[in-house]
């Protein structure tokens, strides 16, 4: 319905309250650092379990793209990998013609996981 699609929800508003109350500061703070952090262990885990891929660093956000066009995984290198490491990624191809080869991933998760998942992957490709 047109309301759904085009109003405000009850939760959507407090948490646009919440996260702009100066309470939230802190914890804002917090959750920058923590994605600094993951940002710079994914260039560091890509360097050692997946040399061959390349990766720039977002300015913002939690998303990577990174280009495993290298590993000769197809266009769509995130459908072999959720088959063969149970790691889902985002699918390049669904951003285009220029993402073939390419995955996003969401580093916006704890260090554990995102080692886990880099690991996998890379033991995959050490496996080919």
């Amino acid at each position: 319905s047109p309301e759904v699609e085009w109003r405000t929800g009850l939760f959507g508003a407090l948490a646009g309250v919440a996260a702009f109350a100066p309470e939230s500061d802190g914890w804002l703070d917090a959750l920058r650092a923590a994605l600094d952090r993951n940002r710079h262990l994914l260039a560091d885990l890509l360097a050692e379990h997946l040399p061959a891929a390349r990766y720039r660093p977002p300015a913002a956000g939690y998303l990577a793209w990174i280009d495993l066009s290298a590993y000769g995984w197809g266009d769509d290198p995130a459908r072999v990998l959720l088959k063969e490491t149970r790691v889902a990624l985002h699918h390049g191809p669904l951003f285009g013609a220029q993402g073939a080869g390419h995955v996003r991933l969401n580093f916006g998760c704890s260090p554990e996981v995102l080692s886990q998942a880099v690991s996998r992957i890379g033991a995959f490709a050490d496996a080919r």
